[in-house]
């Protein structure tokens, strides 16, 4: 069990989540900052678009990197001094991103930018996890997701509107600083943010069957997030990133392919996907503060997804037929993330909290990155129908991973009472 915070009023817990996804939000938004801007950067430093790809891809790399050890140093120097450590870093590289003269020192800026967004999962888990009334814990982990999703969809429209009043160089510096706006709102919150370092934390109780008082030596911590219950989380958090990305990235190309459906058919099924599973996001927060039974929901949502999947692969609809399918999926896989967080906060033991969502949580950028070239190559060979058997097989994957967490996981951390 994790900690349990102190009793806050909803006006604090609203304050809070306003803050952390505000800044959550940010850290998508800098992903994806310089993708509209591609064809400038091509002229302004005269490379391939494969050549922008290696530095668009160098953020997430080295967020996946650093999380982990980042996260370790959440649960040793607390998270709000590395939330704003890292929000500064992030947008002070943005902006200096705007005064580059070479491609090399973009490279060297979008690493830095990455690094610098490291520390958003494990900071925002901790701080969430002992700042928010747990009767609202489900519903702060949706609104978490939901702020990031708000962020990655703002980046086009976003970069694009600043790129036609400022230019493109002025646009990296404008988006940078307003970094600094979100980061004066975390200082001028900072009192009501707390970590498992805080006083209040450090003082509360143990919940049932864990240790004392004491922090986790290095070793300790190392040993909890190598274990197999915690490697079952990070194949659990990977295999549904994989098949989301699959999904963003291949379904409308498979549906043309497989089914000789239209172009604007296809997307029109993806974007219904991707708008009930943002709506999902919110509507699973409400489910997973209602009902502790987290692993039952994912259960009868993987099982559910996996056969849609199939259904898709053999069939082809009526486009009517097949938006309401693709809603129903989209639906049920958002509303399973909060409930993933919640299971895995009810998993980790006080104190830990940094380390292991930070290493869990990079499992979404491995999924991230491992899905697009397998699923790209199945469309190449023409086997778009094996592109919906691959999302159907991470489903039973995430299934299978879920069930094994449990079975392997500490009686005294397992068992739906402890998702509370």
């Amino acid at each position: 069990m994790t900690t349990a915070p102190a009793p806050t009023g909803s006006s604090s817990d609203y304050r809070i989540l306003s803050v952390i996804g505000i800044g959550h939000g940010m850290s998508h938004l800098y992903y994806l900052v310089l993708a509209p801007l591609f064809p400038h950067l091509r002229d302004a430093f005269g490379v391939t678009y494969a050549e922008l790809g290696i530095a668009l891809a160098l953020m997430p790399l080295a967020s996946a990197v650093l999380q982990v050890p980042i996260g370790f140093m959440v649960d040793r120097l607390g998270a709000r001094a590395m939330l704003v450590g890292g929000l500064a870093v992030v947008s002070i590289s943005t902006a200096l991103m705007g005064w580059c003269t070479s491609y090399p020192q973009l490279l060297v800026l979008c690493i830095i930018s990455g690094a610098g967004n490291a520390v958003f999962h494990p900071t925002d888990y901790a701080i969430l996890n002992s700042s928010i009334s747990p009767q609202r814990m489900g519903r702060a982990f949706s609104i978490h997701t939901f702020s990031g999703q708000i962020g990655t969809a703002s980046a086009p429209v976003v970069m694009i509107a600043l790129n036609a009043m400022l230019g493109w160089r002025m646009a990296l510096v404008a988006i940078g600083l307003a970094g600094f706006a979100a980061l004066a709102l975390v200082l001028s919150q900072l009192g009501a943010l707390r970590d498992d370092t805080s006083p209040a934390a450090t003082k509360s109780k143990p919940a049932a069957g864990e240790p004392g008082q004491s922090r986790p030596t290095l070793s300790a911590a190392l040993a909890l997030v190598l274990s197999p219950p915690m490697l079952m989380f990070f194949v659990f958090f990977t295999v549904l990133s994989m098949m989301q990305t699959g999904m963003q990235a291949f379904a409308a190309t498979a549906l043309v392919a497989l089914h000789d459906l239209p172009l604007a058919t296809a997307n029109l099924a993806l974007s219904a996907f991707l708008f009930a599973s943002a709506a999902g996001v919110l509507i699973g927060g409400e489910i997973s503060d209602r009902w502790s039974r987290h692993d039952l929901l994912a259960g009868i949502v993987f099982l559910v997804s996996g056969v849609i999947t199939l259904l898709v692969a053999w069939f082809n609809m009526h486009t009517v037929l097949l938006i309401a399918m693709m809603i129903v999926m989209g639906l049920g896989l958002g509303a399973t993330r909060p409930a993933r967080d919640m299971m895995l906060r009810a998993a980790t033991p006080k104190g830990s909290t940094g380390s292991v969502f930070g290493f869990v949580t990079s499992g979404i950028a491995v999924g991230s990155a491992l899905a697009p070239v397998p699923l790209g190559w199945l469309i190449d060979i023409g086997r778009p129908q094996w592109v919906f058997y691959a999302l159907g097989t991470f489903m039973a994957l995430a299934l299978v991973s879920m069930l094994a967490q449990r079975v392997l996981m500490p009686p005294a951390r397992q068992g739906p009472q402890s998702a509370a």
